[in-house]
């Protein structure tokens, strides 16, 4: 009986702490969902910002999927390695990001649910000038992430 406590204990300690531990202050899990394979974020379409953590232990591949009838649109692609963090603005709602794990030459499409830890800052301010879509910063780590969005005007509030 002992030993089924013991287990019982490790399992839920374990599913308490999982991906909340890496978001820093004031970021939540909130602002972001998945269908299929594909990662769709900004439920809202107001400005907003997201950090994304490459959980893989292979190099990860961003792609932005357009699901609109639109003639041009940025690609805005990244490339994470694991571990790496990025993040990312956006002012569209329902953004779709495909997913790929790059290996080598190999690009070969994986579900972003399993790959990626993303949260949001509800509360972020932009200057005027720092509107829209785009990668604030790519590959590096959290707290390099989070010093150049500040030092670009982006004031990440909790």
């Amino acid at each position: 009986m002992k030993k089924y406590f013991m287990i019982f204990f490790y399992l839920l300690l374990s599913a308490s702490t999982t991906n909340s531990y890496s978001y820093p202050k004031g970021c939540e899990a909130a602002g972001f969902g998945y269908s299929g394979n594909y990662l769709v974020i900004n439920e809202t379409g107001e400005q907003t910002f997201y950090l994304i953590q490459n959980k893989a232990r292979k190099t990860i591949e961003l792609q932005r999927y357009e699901t609109r009838d639109i003639f041009m649109s940025p690609s805005l692609n990244a490339i994470i390695n694991p571990s790496a963090w990025a993040a990312f603005a956006s002012d569209l709602q329902d953004m779709y990001f495909q997913c790929f794990i790059r290996e080598q030459h190999d690009v070969t499409p994986v579900s972003c649910h399993k790959v990626l830890d993303i949260c949001q800052y509800p509360r972020v301010k932009f200057a005027l000038s720092n509107m829209g879509n785009y990668w604030v910063s790519v590959n590096k780590p959290q707290s390099k992430v989070i010093k150049e969005a500040i030092a670009k005007g982006i004031l990440l509030r909790w």
